[in-house]
């Protein structure tokens, strides 16, 4: 009897010290942290890590020319991310804005703020580029990509 009471006593308090650690690593980390990775990807102009952000199914919603959104895989986005590159010099890449939508997966959106240049003319271009983010296998991953001018 002594051994349930005792039991009964400080299952309480072993469950206050593990519970908030248990659901602490079921949080997903930062989005701002994830949104900041892509801008220095992206100021790198490193299409192939950007891509390699996607989520386990390897598809990505991606619209680069305004055209509206078309989910392609991995080889797709990269090809179409070098070309993007390819077009533009980066002048700079900053991280704007980040929400979490909530959802089940988890879902998130940020904003980079993008200045760039068409090669060969000195006029800057802005953008905004639209990251949208899932949280999966305990990392945030690339679902979608939206250049907006």
């Amino acid at each position: 009897m002594k051994i349930v009471r005792i039991v009964s006593l400080f299952l309480p308090l072993i469950m206050l010290v593990l519970l908030p650690r248990a659901l602490a690593a079921q949080q997903p980390a930062p989005l701002e942290n994830f949104v900041a990775r892509i801008a220095t990807l992206w100021s790198r102009a490193d299409a192939d890590a950007i891509v390699a952000l996607a989520p386990a199914d390897g598809r990505i919603l991606l619209d680069l020319a305004g055209d509206g959104p078309g989910e392609v895989q991995e080889r797709h986005a990269s090809a179409a991310l070098r070309r993007l590159f390819g077009e533009r010099e980066n002048v700079s890449v900053r991280p704007r804005q980040v929400t979490i939508s909530g959802g089940a997966p988890v879902r998130g959106f940020g904003e980079l703020t993008w200045l760039s240049r068409p090669r060969g003319v000195s006029d800057n271009l802005s953008s905004i580029i639209y990251v949208g983010a899932v949280w999966e296998d305990g990392a945030w991953r690339l679902r979608e990509l939206r250049v907006l001018r």
